[in-house]
């Protein structure tokens, strides 16, 4: 290891890890990291991977613009300083696209202006190089947690069509007709129907249900899922949506006027 290298973690040259076979169970998060320095970019995705992380390295600002916008991600780690595209820029454009993905920095850019322009473009964390791994995976557990509870939705009632849900009495109907659901499966449901057309995680899923600290299966919400779909029937069922590799979204019914106007 470089020295270099030693001192952006501290000087801690005996803290290479060890990545261990691919879990079993659902990643912690699918995680983005976009650093223009390769050793540093190596050891950053092993200490993720070894944490259980699904990581996506990128080692340029435009690819990793490119990969921000247009696939799903749990977290997003960011170097400013990039080539083409720096991480400051990455942010704000998902921010002006609606992303809210949790982003931190990890910089050498320490000043008091570079840390305010980094929290003004939707940073939710700023780390200044040297840094230790620990302390970072630390506070990228506490972000995953933030996020998982922020992802919960806060009304009693909610509906979508002719599916409705009801907190305080934790009922489900389908038009009139009431639908008995799990706990989990009335969680789940309620998460999707709170935000049409969001894409959610299964790794955000299995926090809202069973927190951060447990290892559950992905499987699991899978089964959930399958159970949902064939309890609600038909065309209600069908507004729950896989979307491959990720998570699952709820996408509304079309309205009268839509599918007059698609005839």
């Amino acid at each position: 290891m470089s020295a270099h290298l030693e001192s952006q973690f501290m000087g801690h040259a005996h803290m290479t890890p060890h990545v261990p076979d691919a879990p079993a169970t659902e990643a912690v998060a699918r995680t983005l990291v976009v650093e223009d320095d390769a050793n540093i970019l190596n050891l950053l995705s092993a200490y993720l991977e070894n944490a259980g992380h699904d990581v996506v390295a990128v080692a340029d600002g435009k690819l990793g613009l490119e990969k921000a916008l247009a696939e799903p991600f749990d977290l997003c780690l960011f170097d400013v300083m990039l080539p083409y595209t720096h991480g400051t820029e990455i942010a704000a454009a998902m921010r002006e696209s609606g992303i809210m993905t949790p982003v931190i920095f990890l910089t050498a850019l320490g000043t008091e202006a570079d840390v305010l322009r980094g929290f003004g473009v939707g940073a939710d964390d700023y780390v200044v190089k040297p840094f230790s791994p620990r302390e970072l995976l630390v506070r990228v557990d506490a972000i995953l947690r933030r996020s998982a509870l922020q992802a919960r939705p806060q009304s009693d009632a909610v509906g979508v069509g002719p599916l409705s849900l009801n907190d305080a009495a934790l009922t489900c109907t389908v038009g009139h007709s009431p639908v008995e659901l799990t706990p989990h499966e009335f969680r789940i449901l309620r998460q999707l129907v709170a935000s049409p057309n969001r894409v959610f995680s299964r790794t955000v899923l299995i926090a809202s249900l069973y927190g951060t600290e447990h290892a559950v299966s992905p499987k699991a919400i899978d089964v959930h899922v399958h159970h949902l779909r064939a309890k609600l029937g038909g065309e209600v069922g069908a507004m729950i949506q896989t979307v491959r590799g990720f998570g699952y979204k709820l996408t509304p019914l079309p309205t009268e006027r839509e599918q007059s106007n698609r005839g």
